[in-house]
């Protein structure tokens, strides 16, 4: 008791100090005569206040007989006139009163004697006087009345307490009579925000409910753990991501983000995690794109032209998949200059490399380690060879030349070399920087590739929860090459089978639907159950209203684009979020990402 009692506690005539708090008992002395739902919610839901509700049950026979004296009163009082506003507030008790008696004879329904007594709470007095302005201001935009009980703060508070005791001298100022439906209509304790008691506490809605957010939980409309983040430049993206990671992570989540633009990296430090250089500074971070990994497959209902893996493929075995994720991975280096002829012999050659190493359809990849696959040195000195041979020299001469850089050239600190991530820790950062002013097939090839290292991680352990975040996601955009969309598209749609998540971030919604790449792009937008899209342009804004059916209010939220606001949906809830942030967590985020 000597913990939680207050070192000190002083009544006055209109505050109470407690402790180190400063506080005001108040009594609703007024009540409109017509209400709607939930019209005590927006007053108790205000900061810094508690709101104790006293109803005792009334005999309806002598409040009739009370009420019809009262009525005579009343009559009398419209019959000898006076000044206007005198005569307006009686005809209105009368109306009030006659409605009364309706709900009582008519509709027999329950009468209360309802006190409702309020305590505000601030850590001085400005903040007191000021709280106290805007509480008596919504009382009377919503037709009601507030008085401070004035020497009496003392049985005031302990009304207001939850101990069931109001105080006589409380009642008498303040009680009302009041239908059980006027009661019912209170929702005096309505949060329109989310909360799964557990979870990342995001922050609140726009009616001060809290957003306390259990991305895991598996109910109603709230079907997988996807997330998709869309804002433009300088909303505050990165800052929202990273304390939805950073939370997610400290629950015991690995975390994986694919980072282009090196936002990440003093947070990953700060961590403790593993920051990996996947954009050929880094021997420790290389991927070799011909080692067999495990791929996420389609849902057995998707339709031909809409598979990445045909289903011989997939009961071919994993190198036959794996064949596949080469098409896209060579498509996306080579670019435009590719033809269906020349990826037909890069197979080939790919057959014989993978023979050479003892690597076959029915192979079991389990078995296998890092330095079992060949590199792609191997297929470029396998095409070298066939390039001196007359009969085909052309176009293994043309495919030798297109590998050339990525297994002895430029581009081999990438690729050619043995698999070499191996994080310890279960925040990983696979930070792809270096390549930003690389040409746009190296960075989209390099960020498949990772998103293929990125997924085999979720398929290695089903109960690990996993999150995949893939930053500035507009790379993968490619009309001309839709593949890595429909990887994407897959990995969001299987991840979930895996305890797992997939974060999509990026600035634009339109991007993703050209109409060449609007199936598996829009799919990225409509399948994860959790969106936050924050402040938009006003092409992307006329888009997410055909295709999410926005409110005018919704489409406020996303025009005005403050930073630290967005829309925010949860399965089929939709809400005006404000995300807060501590100043442990800025700190921990660092300086990636801007201010």
């Amino acid at each position: 008791m000597d913990i939680i009692s207050p070192t000190a506690i002083d009544f006055q005539p209109k505050v109470i100090t407690n402790g180190e708090m400063y506080q005001r008992v108040l009594a609703i002395i007024d009540f409109p005569d017509r209400v709607g739902p939930g019209w005590l919610s927006r007053i108790a839901n205000m900061p810094g206040i508690v709101t104790s509700i006293h109803a005792t049950p009334t005999d309806p026979h002598e409040l009739l007989n009370q009420i019809r004296v009262s009525m005579g009163e009343l009559e009398a009082k419209l019959l000898q006139g006076g000044n206007a506003i005198t005569l307006n507030r009686v005809e209105q008790q009368y109306k009030g009163t006659k409605h009364l008696i309706k709900k009582i004879d008519n509709e027999s329904q329950a009468v209360f004697l309802v006190t409702v007594v309020m305590l505000v709470t601030a850590p001085d007095m400005d903040s007191l006087n000021e709280r106290c302005k805007r509480v008596e201001s919504a009382l009377a935009a919503s037709n009601m009345r507030g008085r401070t009980p004035m020497f009496k703060q003392e049985p005031g508070l302990r009304s207001v307490g939850p101990y069931r005791i109001i105080a006589p001298e409380i009642k008498e100022l303040a009680a009302r009579n009041m239908p059980v439906e006027t009661i019912a209509a209170m929702y005096p304790f309505v949060y329109s925000g989310i909360n799964d008691g557990d979870g990342v506490l995001l922050g609140s809605d726009k009616d001060g409910g809290i957003l306390l957010v259990d991305f895991w939980v598996r109910d109603g409309s709230r079907t997988n753990s996807n997330v998709t983040l869309l804002g433009r430049p300088g909303v505050g993206k990165s800052t929202v991501y990273k304390k939805i990671l950073t939370n997610e992570n400290a629950r015991g989540t690995k975390v994986i983000m694919i980072d282009p633009e090196r936002e990440c990296r003093d947070l990953c430090k700060n961590v403790g995690g593993d920051w990996i250089n996947c954009g050929g500074g880094g021997k420790n971070g290389l991927i070799n794109p011909l080692q067999i990994r495990q791929v996420p497959l389609d849902d057995d209902e998707e339709k031909d032209e809409d598979r990445l893996f045909t289903k011989e493929q997939i009961n071919q075995g994993p190198l036959a998949l794996h064949f596949q994720i080469l098409r896209t991975f060579f498509k996306l280096y080579f670019g435009k200059e590719t033809t269906r002829l020349d990826i037909t012999y890069l197979e080939l050659a790919l057959e014989k490399v993978y023979t050479a190493k003892e690597i076959f359809w029915n192979t079991d990849i389990s078995k296998l380690s890092n330095t079992d696959y060949p590199l792609m040195q191997d297929l470029f000195y396998w095409l070298e060879d066939m390039a001196r041979k007359e009969s085909t020299k052309p176009i293994w001469e043309k495919l030798m030349m297109l590998m050339r850089p990525a297994a002895v050239g430029a581009d081999s600190a990438l690729w050619n070399g043995y698999t070499t991530i191996n994080p310890s820790s279960d925040f990983i950062v696979l930070d792809t920087h270096n390549l930003i002013e690389a040409d746009k097939e190296i960075q989209q090839a390099q960020y498949f590739n990772v998103l293929g290292w990125s997924w085999n991680k979720v398929a290695e352990d089903r109960m690990q929860k996993v999150i995949i975040g893939g930053d500035e996601f507009y790379l993968n955009v490619d009309p001309e090459n839709p593949e890595v969309l429909k990887f994407a598209r897959n990995t969001s749609k299987r991840i979930r089978k895996y305890e797992g998540g997939l974060m999509v971030i990026t600035h634009n919604m339109n991007d993703f639907m050209d109409k060449s790449v609007r199936r598996y792009g829009q799919s990225l937008l409509d399948n994860p159950v959790y969106k936050i899209i924050m402040g938009q342009g006003e092409n992307d804004i006329k888009s997410l209203t055909e295709l999410m059916h926005l409110s005018e209010k919704e489409i406020e939220t996303l025009q005005t684009g403050n930073r630290g606001e967005a829309l925010f949906i949860a399965g089929n809830r939709r809400l005006h979020a404000t995300f807060e942030i501590s100043p442990e967590e800025l700190l921990l985020f660092g300086k990636g990402g801007g201010r």
